[in-house]
């Protein structure tokens, strides 16, 4: 993976933790999610009227949408359980283990191959995410690690794991054979807030939605806006490198949200959580330099 295209996933990443920051923070962490993405339909039809109007949308093209729309949904349902119920630092970096799941959706639907260097980072990132979830270095704390992924909150923040693994390569396939990114992102934006809204509305309540809307609507707005534009920024990248590499570059996201979530959320095991994010470094330079 180049440098820039390196540079601009990890401008990402910050973006991306960030966003998950603010919802972990809200009182109602389904509604401030999906709150973001209707938030940014508005926020973002200038942009898309001025590059993504009259962009050719073909039957392809129309497919993904579709289908990385719905599977946003589920996402979005997803994650929003498992950071209502588990810490940031370890229901996010969780949920953001798609590296381990991805390059077998690439090898299967896009014919991509990895090289032994980035086979061994995605691996060494996989690692990490698992070594986050200890609660001691001790031979008893290691032994003890399987408990702790069989928790109601890493159950989601699995399945949550699940779905960005396969809207990775849907849009992958979108943005490479039939769609530019800015018209897929908002068009898939766009269809992933309608489909979900009737589940918010019938989960949360009315009453619910509009006062999230109007005591949280700066970090709503503010996160809208780096969703967007993190996520705009990948599509671009996704157009000339391997997907694998791309999924797995963006957990240094982990290590933003280890910090974010120990020193600011006063989350515990913070100097094993860190530890593991160190070896998340050391994953994500082997992607790097990987060919």
């Amino acid at each position: 993976m180049e440098l820039v295209p390196l540079l601009i996933v990890l401008l990402s990443a910050a973006g991306h933790v960030m966003w998950n920051f603010l919802a972990k923070q809200s009182r109602n962490k389904l509604v401030f999610i999906w709150g973001l993405y209707a938030l940014g339909i508005p926020l973002f039809l200038p942009l898309y009227l001025w590059r993504g109007l009259g962009a050719e949308l073909g039957g392809g093209a129309w497919a993904c949408i579709l289908a990385s729309g719905a599977v946003k949904a589920v996402y979005i349902i997803f994650i929003a359980e498992a950071l209502h119920i588990g810490d940031l630092s370890v229901a996010y970096p969780l949920s953001r283990i798609a590296p381990a799941i991805v390059p077998f959706w690439a090898m299967a639907f896009l014919g991509e191959r990895l090289s032994l260097l980035g086979g061994l980072g995605i691996g060494v990132v996989c690692l990490s995410i698992a070594a986050i979830h200890l609660e001691g270095l001790s031979a008893a704390h290691v032994l003890q690690l399987h408990e702790a992924f069989w928790t109601r909150a890493t159950a989601f923040a699995l399945l949550a794991a699940v779905a960005v693994s396969a809207y990775s390569i849907i849009d992958k396939l979108a943005i490479v054979r039939y769609v530019d990114p800015i018209p897929f992102n908002y068009i898939h934006w766009v269809v992933g807030s309608v489909l979900l809204a009737p589940y918010v509305v019938w989960r949360c309540g009315g009453g619910v939605i509009v006062a999230t809307f109007r005591a949280e609507w700066r970090p709503l707005v503010l996160s809208a806006l780096l969703d967007f534009g993190a996520y705009t920024l990948v599509l671009h990248v996704m157009e000339s490198s391997k997907v694998s590499y791309i999924v797995a570059a963006r957990q240094t996201s982990q290590i933003f949200a280890i910090l974010l979530g120990t020193l600011v959320l006063r989350e515990r095991c913070g100097a094993v959580r860190l530890l593991a994010g160190a070896l998340i470094l050391v994953g994500v330079t082997l992607i790097g330099i990987a060919r």
